[in-house]
């Protein structure tokens, strides 16, 4: 049962054995106990917000559009999981309702508008509001990925991303983003560059966006402060929406995944 609305916003605040039974719906694992060297981490495969924020406000459709969800993830996530016996975390909540990729600081981990449309559950959003999204949003997630990663040699967080920004149309149909260097990194980009190729698609590196002039707070935390090689994969969102460049879109990442395993770590992991 939910308390009554917050004079503050108009939405509801919900009772404890609510917020316990939203957190609950936060994350889903999927093959906790498979063999890959690798865990793919999906935070933006959903675009539910909780019923007590009433969809912050917004008409329905917007929670089908990018601002909302990365469109084609949960999909892709899911067959990159069963192809490639990797486990997953896959985020269920909106990141308008909280994204997980963002610090706590930044203006979009709670984004108050979408390209100047106001998100009128995030306008004004006070603190108890806040502290209520990262107990339903943050903390499952993050105790999904930390314990999901334990024991894994990789991490891979999956994205998609729209083809034009700014007015401009994006260069490339799949990004491999990148922090720091390492071997894992150089095996990841000529794996993909070569897959790509032959495929006809276009592998960018650190494209569409540079992450080393970017914030990826999922990698950071459980990635690079941890010593795990990490890349974020950005596949354009209209090709995953297809189905005629889904399956090809998707072979392209399951080859080039599945040959850097074997290079680099031909003997599987015991899962936690």
């Amino acid at each position: 049962m939910s308390a009554p609305s917050s004079p503050e916003t108009g939405f509801g605040r919900p009772d404890d054995a609510t917020v316990t039974a939203l957190a609950a719906e936060a994350a889903e694992t999927l093959r906790p106990q498979a063999a890959s060297p690798y865990l793919l981490i999906a935070e933006h495969a959903g675009n539910r917000v909780p019923a007590p924020w009433r969809d912050l406000g917004l008409p329905p459709p917007l929670l089908d559009t990018h601002f909302a969800v990365d469109i084609g993830i949960d999909a892709l996530t899911r067959r990159l999981s069963e192809r490639l016996g990797a486990p997953a975390v896959l985020a269920r909540w909106s990141r308008l309702f909280l994204d997980y990729n963002r610090p706590t600081e930044e203006w979009d981990h709670m984004r108050p508008d979408l390209g100047g449309i106001p998100v009128p559950g995030n306008f004004g959003a006070d603190e108890r509001d806040r502290e209520l999204r990262r107990r339903i949003a943050w903390a499952p997630l993050e105790q999904a990925i930390a314990t999901a990663a334990e024991g894994r040699r990789a991490l891979v967080s999956v994205h998609s991303f729209t083809p034009v920004m700014g007015g401009a149309r994006r260069a490339v149909d799949i990004g491999v983003l990148w922090r720091e260097m390492s071997p894992f990194v150089a095996a990841v980009l000529e794996a993909f560059q070569a897959a790509g190729f032959a495929a006809g698609f276009k592998v960018g590196d650190n494209e569409p966006y540079d992450w080393r002039q970017a914030i990826g707070y999922t990698l950071d935390r459980h990635g690079l402060r941890r010593g795990m090689p990490c890349f974020y994969l950005e596949v354009r969102n209209d090709l995953l929406a297809d189905p005629e460049t889904f399956g090809p879109v998707a072979q392209i990442v399951e080859d080039a995944l599945a040959s850097v395993a074997v290079s680099l770590w031909p003997e599987p992991v015991e899962a936690a």
